[in-house]
């Protein structure tokens, strides 16, 4: 068994985030085992994503892609959880930033995700140089 990807360090602790996003378990994201599928555990962390992402400016022209993610899977989640994920920023590059998730039930961490978002030109399908003003709002969502 290999190492889990460095970074999920501490994204299972409340305390490190300050953006948060609810998400409701419908009985279509269970799975044959009766809890939620993992790749519905996915979509949740990209649906909340955008509590970091929406706070940047759409500028013509540009665009964002997940170029990562990892993801581990800690507790099962079933039907009539009330799920919370807590997102933050924990590396800022050039083109691209990576965004720390954990997804909480009550207290206890279920799961944690890095992604990594590539900010391209759409014009020509390739990374460009982040803009300065959001690389002002990343830093302000980085890690507590």
């Amino acid at each position: 068994m290999t190492a889990p990807p460095s970074g999920h360090e501490g994204l299972n602790q409340r305390a490190a985030f300050a953006a948060w996003s609810d998400v409701q378990v419908r009985y279509r994201d269970l799975d044959m085992m009766g809890h939620v599928n993992h790749a519905v555990i996915v979509t949740f962390f990209e649906s909340a994503r955008m509590s970091v992402m929406g706070d940047l400016e759409r500028l013509a022209g540009t665009g964002f892609v997940l170029a990562d993610v990892h993801v581990r899977y800690l507790a099962e989640i079933h039907l009539g959880a009330a799920v919370e994920i807590g997102t933050c920023v924990t590396r800022v590059g050039t083109s691209s930033f990576t965004l720390g998730q954990g997804l909480f039930v009550g207290d206890a961490c279920a799961a944690t995700c890095l992604g990594t978002e590539v900010f391209i030109d759409l014009a020509a399908r390739r990374g460009t140089p982040l803009p300065a003003a959001y690389r002002a709002v990343l830093e302000r969502h980085g890690r507590r």
